[in-house]
């Protein structure tokens, strides 16, 4: 939360700095909770993953709702990210994905875990709060050199590799800025973060968003972390917009690409606009498992 003598006249007018402050005690209160549930299958997960992710690079990926999307993710991981291990995480609330994305998990042969049931369903708080219990109940136990929580639609197009990017900064990932500037807070953007393992662990990392400087998840991380930090000294993921052409239509699609190796597809699970989409990206899917090349 913002310090209070950084609130304006007409915020204290309309009782901001209160709502502010009942918001994140609630929250914290809500993750703190769901923090401490540990499924029965966590035990064995961990010593699972343990073997082969202590002091390894490892992405985590929060799965929700969307088994095709995470399947195509997992096909595309399995050929660009070979120097790390993936794992799933399912945050799902329908019974019936959960089953579905740890069969295809299963079918790729990547280790799943459900997290316990979301506590929340604002997509924001929701993904935050998962992203937190990993890091509090696999990411401390299990150790890894580096880890970096991607959305689960975010589709790697290339070969990609954490420990040279990460080795002269503890952190790295795309830039998001609250509407306040730099100078009050800025974080990395939820689908797409990598943390140096032993720069971080010992901070209890919060990956809830901050309503009070307008960051959104994991800006609950500037007090703890992004605030010792100059933002204009730090390299950053570049994002940007580029044309992908339809392989049916032969027509442009603009698709987000996140660190000139990904493509978002940007709400899967949820979005309209995703969902208006699916046709194209399902013939995009087609064309890069016949190793078209898409960026």
């Amino acid at each position: 939360m913002r310090n209070l003598r950084n609130y304006s006249t007409r915020e204290w007018f309309r009782i901001k700095p209160l709502d502010h402050f009942m918001i994140q005690v609630c929250n914290d209160i809500l993750q703190s909770t769901f923090c401490t549930i540990r499924p029965k299958s966590l035990k064995r997960f961990l010593h699972n993953a343990e073997h082969i992710a202590r002091g390894r690079d490892v992405w985590l990926v929060v799965a929700y709702e969307d088994p095709w999307t995470l399947d195509w993710l997992l096909r595309m991981a399995a050929r660009h990210l070979t120097d790390g291990t993936v794992l799933v995480f399912d945050n799902s609330r329908r019974a019936q994905a959960r089953d579905d994305i740890e069969r295809t998990c299963q079918d790729r042969g990547v280790p799943y875990l459900a997290l316990p049931p979301n506590p929340t369903a604002h997509p924001n708080r929701s993904h935050g709060m998962a992203m937190t219990w990993v890091f509090r109940n696999v990411v401390q136990a299990v150790r890894p050199r580096t880890f970096s929580f991607i959305d689960h639609d975010l589709i790697p197009m290339e070969k990609i590799g954490r420990g040279a990017i990460l080795e002269d900064q503890p952190f790295y990932g795309a830039l998001n800025i609250g509407k306040f500037g730099g100078t009050l807070g800025w974080n990395l953007c939820a689908g797409y973060c990598s943390y140096d393992f032993s720069a971080v662990h010992h901070l209890p990392l919060n990956f809830l968003n901050d309503f009070s400087r307008d960051l959104d998840t994991g800006g609950r991380n500037w007090p703890i972390l992004y605030k010792k930090f100059d933002h204009t000294q730090v390299r950053f993921a570049p994002r940007l917009l580029r044309e992908v052409i339809d392989p049916l239509h032969k027509i442009p699609h603009t698709i987000p690409v996140v660190d000139n190796s990904w493509i978002h597809l940007c709400g899967a699970g949820y979005s309209k606009t995703y969902r208006d989409k699916f046709d194209f990206y399902k013939r995009i899917a087609r064309a890069t498992d016949e190793n078209a090349t898409v960026l």
